[in-house]
């Protein structure tokens, strides 16, 4: 299937921008346009245009409550900043925060984020939970931050909202929204290996009064990488339509598409740490040795519709609906070592021997997800108090295809493999000579042939916002969900097995938190939640255990400052869980001969402390900045390390010096991370089908980054970028399959930003 997105797109999209630059120029004379706030509902967030800071959130336990108010640790990720930072995706955006690690798998694919020792694997837009995850199948790696007004990190379990989840954190992306005023803004970028991106962004009123409005954004980008033969091209389109039909009824309907296509993907790292003699290899950073055919493609249909109705009396009801559905192809070919056999693919120093590991799938993901509330205020006992009832939930089907031999729909040059559509010692190459055209791509087609699984998670919950006192509040939550999973597969056929891999469970979840007004300025928390997450591993008999139970505790003082423009945090947090799957010894599954778990393991703990600040220190200089200290033990590890850094730092800052008629604008960004240790596996070859597992350690580094813009005029800047600064080499994935996925290099963007 043709790509949507190519260079020879990315043209007229350019062309396009500036003409609705110019032509709407006149327009934009016209219509007197400032814009000092921006409201958001389901997730809400009210925001000064040039503010690091964000003054409500419903993050927490869905009622609008300010920061200081919500007795979890809170980093918001504001318009401004993402623009200061030139934040585009969802990876940019979790890294330039404290506390948040990524651990890289491929190339173009599988990337998980953790916080506070746990997986990140609770996420949502406008209030609706979605698959963020960054995998073969997640749209995590598809989501365009152009289209975003903001993202919001609350750290620590909330399962009120949500029903499962780790005591992590649970990251909500805001879409924009339609406004009531006439505003155009267009972008052009380029910057380092030939990196190419427009962007345009309409937004009309489509009546007089603009009850009735409307927006456009269509973001496309063209770019190679540091790494030979490497291409990710990525579009991303929102159309949202906002119609107030009364003073007190809004409704809004809108489509977003995301499309990635990313050439050059690898499963597993691209790079081996040592050849079979067990020297270290010390590739250079450009080395990449994939097939020409390499790649993953992501493409993301998503239909969406709230309601907000005003009820009287300062209640409010809350309705959204949306509809997703993705479609998941992965084509993978990459000289690395592997999980076969005794030599494990090791590249041979002196002959150029290795192997080309090919794995083909492809998946298809719909996913119904919705959420309706009610919330206000109501009296008791002569005060004020607040209410929310709410019921949320999801429901997602995902198809897997099958591709084997045996199906006979799949071969690399009439080679078929052993087992499903996965290559690791059929295909022999020489890593020394590798051009990327050796062998041909995977000949496949889809048949009957699938699994499909079926998730729903539903839930009801109510929470209340209790004013005990003038300077003490109490928050009281609790939420039923209703939890269930199974499979079916499907033969060529197309007959249906008996259904497999069931769970079906009812969980009760609590939430108490606790905030005490020292001064108007200073106020202490503390918030107890639990946390339930299901397993998939089965048990000898075949059965899934039974799920992670836990829970997650925390304590700190919240404080503004200046006018309420400068606010801090200082939190300790502490998390538990049980029921964590454990390899039962030496026991397999007794139907499929795979490895056997149980659930009786302590399971990992994780305790430390979190500091921030964010927003303005004068009406020039914005502020984010961020330190996480975090212990994780693990009894069940063995003396395994883990792969989080035990000290993160984040510092994002901008400066507007009183020079140039105000408008030069200086920034910097600085990100750390202390020491990490992984293990490899098998490890560093020993010789005679030997090998050392003993952890391996990435020392800490820091990375650099500087910004400067330059306003051109009241409606064009432009402005510059330089990402590591200082040309630090370093790693996005150390030991996976005793392989290594480098960092990206110093790099720079220019980029033209206009305005109407």
């Amino acid at each position: 299937m043709p790509s949507p997105l190519s260079s020879t797109t990315l043209k007229p999209l350019a062309a396009l921008v500036m003409l609705a630059m110019s032509g709407h120029s006149v327009l934009a004379q016209e219509s007197t346009h400032t814009l000092k706030s921006i409201t958001v509902k389901g997730h809400e967030t009210i925001d000064a245009e040039d503010s690091y800071q964000q003054t409500y959130s419903r993050s927490a336990i869905g009622l609008k409550l300010e920061e200081k108010e919500t007795p979890q640790a809170i980093t918001n990720i504001t318009r401004q900043q993402i623009e200061d930072e030139n934040i585009q995706t969802l990876d940019d955006a979790l890294l330039s925060v404290s506390g948040i690690s990524v651990n890289e798998v491929d190339i173009g694919s599988r990337t998980t984020y953790r916080a506070r020792g746990f997986n990140i694997t609770n996420y949502r837009i406008d209030g609706l939970e979605f698959n963020g995850e960054s995998g073969f199948s997640g749209i995590g790696g598809t989501i365009n931050m152009d289209l975003y007004e903001n993202v919001t990190i609350l750290r620590g379990a909330n399962g009120l909202l949500g029903g499962t989840g780790d005591p992590s954190a649970t990251v909500s992306l805001s879409r924009k929204k339609a406004l009531r005023d006439f505003q155009v803004i267009g972008e052009i970028e380029v910057g380092s290996w030939r990196k190419q991106r427009v962007m345009g962004d309409i937004n009309t009123p489509l009546s007089t009064d603009g009850d009735l409005r409307a927006r456009l954004i269509v973001s496309g980008d063209d770019s190679n990488t540091f790494r030979n033969n490497e291409n990710p091209r990525t579009l991303g389109v929102l159309a949202t339509l906002t119609y107030d039909l009364s003073p007190n009824t809004s409704i809004t309907a809108g489509y977003e598409y995301d499309y990635k296509k990313h050439k050059g993907t690898s499963w597993g790292t691209n790079v081996p740490i040592w050849f079979a003699d067990g020297s270290e290899t010390n590739f250079d950073r450009r080395f990449h040795p994939v097939a020409d055919w390499s790649h993953t493609q992501r493409k993301s249909s998503t239909w969406f519709a709230n309601l907000d109705q005003n009820l009287g009396g300062g209640w409010n009801l809350g309705a959204n609906y949306s509809y997703s559905h993705l479609d998941s192809v992965n084509n993978f070919g990459v000289l690395k070592a592997n999980s076969a056999g005794s030599t494990w693919g090791f590249f041979d120093k002196d002959t150029g021997l290795a192997y080309l590991n090919s794995l083909h799938s492809e998946s298809e993901t719909r996913q119904h997800a919705f959420s309706v509330n009610v919330n206000g205020p109501f009296q008791l006992l002569g005060r004020e108090h607040e209410l929310i009832v709410g019921f949320n939930g999801q429901r997602t089907e995902e198809t897997s295809y099958q591709f084997s031999g045996a199906l006979g729909n799949c071969n690399i040059d009439g080679i078929v493999p052993a087992r499903g559509c996965q290559y690791r010692l059929d295909l022999p190459a020489n890593w020394q000579t590798w051009s990327g055209n050796e062998y041909g791509a995977p000949q496949t087609f889809r048949t009957n042939a699938r699994g499909v699984t079926t998730t729903s998670n539903y839930g009801a919950y109510l929470a209340t916002r209790l004013e005990l006192t003038d300077q003490l509040k109490v928050i009281l939550g609790s939420r039923y969900s209703y939890y269930k999973t199974y499979a079916h597969d499907y033969d060529k056929d197309n007959l249906r097995s008996a259904r497999r891999a069931e769970l079906d469970k009812k969980v009760w979840t609590p939430y108490l938190g606790l905030t005490f007004d020292l001064t108007p300025n200073h106020t202490l928390y503390t918030s107890y939640t639990d946390v339930f997450k299901p397993q998939n591993q089965r048990d000898v008999s075949g059965n899934i255990i039974k799920p992670i139970r836990g829970a997650s505790y925390e304590a700190g003082i919240k404080s503004s400052w200046l006018d309420d423009k400068l606010s801090t945090t200082v939190a300790i947090f502490h998390a538990q869980q049980k029921n964590v799957a454990k390899a039962d010894d030496d026991n397999t599954v007794l139907d499929t001969g795979d490895q056997a778990y149980v659930a009786n393991a302590t399971g990992v703990k994780s305790t430390g402390i979190d500091l921030q600040v964010a927003g303005a220190l004068s009406s020039r200089w914005n502020v984010y900045a961020g330190y996480t200290y975090m212990n994780v033990v693990d009894p069940n590890a063995n003396g395994s390390p883990r792969e989080d850094p035990r000290h993160s730092v984040r510092l994002s800052t901008t400066y507007r010096p009183d020079i140039l008629s105000d408008k030069l604008t200086l920034g910097t960004s600085i990100s750390y991370n202390s020491a990490t240790t992984s293990t490899p596996m098998p490890g560093r070859p020993l010789g005679n089908g030997k090998f050392d597992n003993s952890p391996i350690r990435q020392s800490g580094y820091m990375l650099t980054n500087v910004m400067a813009r330059y306003d051109l005029n009241k409606n064009f800047s432009l402005s510059a970028h330089i990402n590591n600064l200082f040309d630090k080499t370093y790693y996005r994935q150390f030991g996976f399959y005793d392989g290594l996925i480098y960092g990206e290099p110093r790099s720079f963007m220019l980029n033209l930003r206009a305005k109407f």
